[in-house]
């Protein structure tokens, strides 16, 4: 299944379902954890968790959606799935919130306490912005910060090590298997094989080291690259870890006059799809060799995750 979120809606997009209207989709994740307040759809093996009007929490079902929690403000921006008991909660000021599958809203203290984030800085808000959490089926978490970098637990929240310095602008993180983690950057495509302890970057194959967006499946990293912040020329690219980037075709456009913004790509078993500002989303069937339009004249899509 492909959910996708818009400005202003929630859909199943493989059954042309709509589980809600006149929301605001800020963030979705994938996986279960103890205790889920329903039951599995149908056809996937994981339950999907929604950020919705960036204060509610919900599960989706089969042909609705049940409400978790309200948070106690609406600045949550991202989203993430611990198989410890929890989902992870990043907020405006890059604060971190735990919920239980109770309801129970906890705040991470220990990453408040982090040292030298008093000297982040976001050169698009006034606040650090918690853009994206990864955990690893290992359950390990990782925090990136714009910009304050990517920051890493191997114990559910209690303590914290940073792994990729803020210099870098990590704009979104995502965690595979077998202890792999990548990044996109403004410094370009950065990813690890060993859980984060040490990285490899590069930006060869790209029109430009600006890169806004990754996904994973597998060895084969998805990664969106730009000029810039204000770009008019977002393309998307694919690659084997370790191997140079090429753009993805195939019945893609070339370039988009816009940043492929970060939660734009998901990645599963062979299955891409792509989501665009202007209402656009792209599928591919055979890991982005060839690619086809499967829904057009949508709200800007924010974020989109198979299931």
């Amino acid at each position: 299944m492909l959910i996708v979120g818009t400005t202003a809606h929630l859909e199943d997009l493989d059954r042309s379902y709509t589980y809600a209207e006149d929301v605001s989709v800020t963030a979705l994740a994938v996986g279960s954890f103890t205790g889920g307040v329903g039951s599995l759809l149908p056809s996937s093996p994981h339950p999907v968790w929604s950020l919705l009007d960036r204060e509610r929490i919900v599960q989706l079902e089969e042909f609705d959606i049940t409400p978790l929690v309200r948070l106690p403000t609406a600045t949550a921006q991202s989203l993430a799935v611990s198989s410890g008991g929890s989902l992870v909660v990043g907020t405006e000021g890059a604060h971190l919130l735990t919920v239980t599958s109770g309801g129970v809203v906890g705040e991470l203290a220990s990453f408040d306490a982090v040292p030298g984030r008093d000297e982040w800085q976001n050169p698009a808000g006034p606040v650090p912005d918690l853009r994206s959490i990864a955990v690893s089926s290992a359950d390990v978490w990782f925090a990136s910060v714009h910009v304050g970098g990517v920051w890493r637990s191997k114990d559910r929240g209690e303590s914290w090590q940073n792994v990729i310095p803020p210099e870098a602008d990590v704009h979104e993180v995502v965690a595979g298997d077998s202890g792999c983690v990548a990044v996109a950057a403004a410094i370009g495509f950065g990813w690890s094989e060993d859980g984060g302890d040490t990285w490899q970057w590069t930006t060869d194959g790209l029109h430009a080291g600006y890169a806004r967006a990754v996904a994973l499946d597998g060895d084969t990293a998805f990664v969106t690259a730009s000029t810039g912040p204000e770009t008019t020329d977002g393309r998307l690219y694919r690659c084997h870890l370790g191997e140079s980037l090429v753009p993805c075709s195939g019945g893609l456009p070339d370039s988009f006059p816009f940043n492929l913004d970060s939660g734009s790509i998901a990645a599963s078993a062979g299955q891409v799809a792509l989501g665009t500002r202007n209402g656009r989303v792209f599928r591919s069937g055979d890991s982005g060799s060839t690619w086809s339009l499967a829904a057009e004249r949508m709200r800007p899509v924010r974020v989109l995750r198979f299931s």
